[in-house]
């Protein structure tokens, strides 16, 4: 993956909370916080860090005389300074996820594209690496072939960013063939990453892999990969290619994948949360989970990035979180022998 510079961020605030929250945040999606403290602290951080702060966060809760002094010293500095975020809400309030989503889109607007997603060049390395070496000598080269396939009644979402295909790999590859379940692969990618996406996920995979077609079922044992271009719809006529692009920096938008597969299949779509950057997906899941779907998550501390199942958890949403190879046991049980995870 091309190396980017990671943003460095000084943060100001007289609650200690509201310190937590925003190093918490910014650390998640891949920032740097260089200082944060106080206003009474302000003059005794260290000048150099204090030097390479690229943008600062001010969030006061009263007025404090140290902060005109403050103001002042930045001002010379010639460095984006922004107010008005707002207190952080409760972690486990739907409403903190959009706090953390206009926190990134504020810094992003003055500082330019922060999070990283997958490309050819990552997929590239990733393989050449020895990764696909590794999976080749534990898995089978050849697909069972056969068994008919029938429409899905359940439809499982595996919801991805970065760090994800080598995730996603792992579990798919501890799948069987004859799951009754569909799939929707959707992955924060590169439009032009998808296809050798699904060639190197799908090569040693029980399940079949393959790019999603317009005006099709969704079908048990297969996985279909959600295009990055463009929205989709679902209906009784199948798969259905809007012209719009999907809404948000990055394709595809998983929560509105999530919120339209869940206006068609109800409780009977359900998702799994792998490693990711930021907290797409997030404001859907609550509404889901209240509904019946299941929501999984990888554990964060067997993802390459764990932002995204991360965000889930603090939600009090997840049902199960495991390894990836963990989450494609527990769901093989379900399938097999309707056992469900607690």
């Amino acid at each position: 993956m091309t190396s980017k510079t990671v943003p460095q961020i000084g943060v100001i605030s007289d609650s200690p909370y509201q310190r937590h929250m925003l190093q918490s945040t910014l650390s998640r999606n891949g920032v740097e916080v260089l200082v944060s403290c106080e206003p009474q602290q302000f003059a005794s951080q260290q000048e150099t860090r204090v030097e390479n702060v690229e943008c600062w966060l001010v969030e006061m809760e009263s007025e404090h005389a140290d902060m005109m002094e403050i103001m002042q010293t930045l001002d010379e500095k010639s460095v984006p300074v922004l107010f008005g975020l707002g207190m952080a809400p409760h972690q486990q309030e739907v409403s903190f996820i959009s706090w953390q989503r206009r926190l990134m889109s504020k810094l992003e607007d003055h500082l330019g594209a922060i999070a990283e997603i997958e490309n050819a060049e990552s997929l590239s390395k990733w393989v050449n690496t020895g990764v696909e070496h590794r999976w080749e000598s534990g898995a089978s080269q050849e697909k069972p072939g056969g068994k008919a396939s029938v429409v899905a009644r359940d439809v499982w979402v595996l919801a991805a960013s970065l760090g994800g295909p080598e995730a996603v790999k792992e579990f798919i590859d501890h799948l069987p063939a004859d799951l009754s379940f569909g799939f929707l692969y959707a992955q924060h990618v590169d439009a032009h990453f998808s296809n050798v996406l699904t060639q190197v996920l799908g090569r040693h995979a029980q399940l079949e892999l393959r790019g999603m077609r317009p005006d099709t079922a969704l079908m048990s044992g297969e996985i279909q990969v959600v295009p990055v271009d463009r929205q989709i719809r679902f209906s009784e006529a199948g798969v259905q290619f809007e012209n719009s692009p999907w809404p948000g920096p990055y394709g595809p938008s998983i929560d509105q994948l999530l919120a339209n597969l869940f206006e068609y299949y109800g409780a009977r779509c359900h998702v799994i949360v792998f490693s990711g950057m930021g907290n797409d997906g997030a404001l859907t899941i609550p509404e889901m989970q209240k509904a019946g779907c299941r929501i999984w998550t990888q554990s964060p501390e067997s993802c390459a990035h764990y932002s995204m199942p991360q965000s889930v958890i603090d939600l009090g949403c997840s049902a199960f979180s495991g390894t990836p190879a963990e989450l494609a046991d527990a769901l093989v049980k379900l399938d097999r022998y309707g056992q469900d995870v607690h």
